[in-house]
């Protein structure tokens, strides 16, 4: 099912927070009845970010709207979702970019304490 069939559809969904360990229970197949955690895992930060601008009554905890992207300033009152489907594309791709250079930050982290744990492996090795 598609997030825009659900949304259209007679299906009813309280007002959700959804934690690390929540399954979203409900639209895509592949992210259906895993933990938010897993999807941030696999990299689908665009699929929770379109969920949480286009879903009304989901939202998620601080600290993945963070993950995500969503500063304190991009974030909507919930619950609401924002219908235009235009503007909606412009902040989903404002909070990819984010996403986009922090995992950049993170490979380059990553690939500078590689490059000093085989300098320290050398230096152990000449000893």
């Amino acid at each position: 099912m598609d997030i825009l069939d659900f949304e259209n559809s007679t299906y009813s969904v309280n007002l959700r927070k959804l934690t690390r360990k929540s399954r979203l229970g409900f639209g895509y197949r592949d992210i259906k009845d895993i933990t938010i955690q897993d999807i941030l895992i696999m990299n689908k930060h665009k699929e929770l970010i379109k969920i949480y601008f286009g879903l009304g009554k989901i939202n998620f905890t601080d600290d993945i709207l963070d993950e995500l992207g969503i500063s304190e300033d991009m974030r909507i009152e919930k619950p609401g979702k924002i219908a235009d489907y235009d503007e909606r594309d412009k902040i989903v791709a404002k909070a990819l970019v984010t996403v986009k250079a922090r995992k950049k930050e993170e490979i380059a982290a990553f690939r500078e304490m590689a490059k000093e744990m085989r300098e320290e492996l050398k230096k152990e090795k000449n000893s």
